[in-house]
């Protein structure tokens, strides 16, 4: 008996005590063009099975994210209109997955500052 609740108890402790995964984060700033696709090169990796990918710009509607298979542009998300909040640009990755971002913009150029998110949101 005393070896059983022994047991319960590390099996409750190791419960309270785990941490749930963080999600990845860092500053991004983001060029983009007014029709024209701009390919970024920096390759992220998902390491938590089910993540997505979000991203928060300084301001909205002017500039699309889209998410792609490093080295394989035709393997990518749709063009996303960026806005101040938060906004999912692509859903329930696979753990291992390396993905780069592309923008674009229907309506002008610039350059804008921004978060992005991804594996463990």
């Amino acid at each position: 008996m005393k070896r059983a609740l022994v047991g319960l108890l590390a099996v409750g402790f190791a419960m309270l005590s785990a941490v749930p995964a963080q999600a990845a984060s860092t500053t991004i700033t983001v060029p983009f063009k007014h029709n024209q696709i701009t390919w970024f090169t920096t390759a992220r990796t998902i390491t938590v099975a089910g993540s997505n990918i979000d991203a928060q710009v300084a301001y909205g509607g002017i500039m699309q994210l889209a998410w792609y298979k490093c080295g394989d542009r035709n393997t990518r998300g749709a063009f996303v209109r960026m806005e101040e909040t938060r906004t999912r640009v692509g859903s329930n990755f696979k753990a291992g997955t390396k993905f780069c971002l592309a923008s674009n913009s229907p309506y002008t150029s610039g350059t804008v500052g921004g978060t992005l998110w991804w594996s463990g949101n």
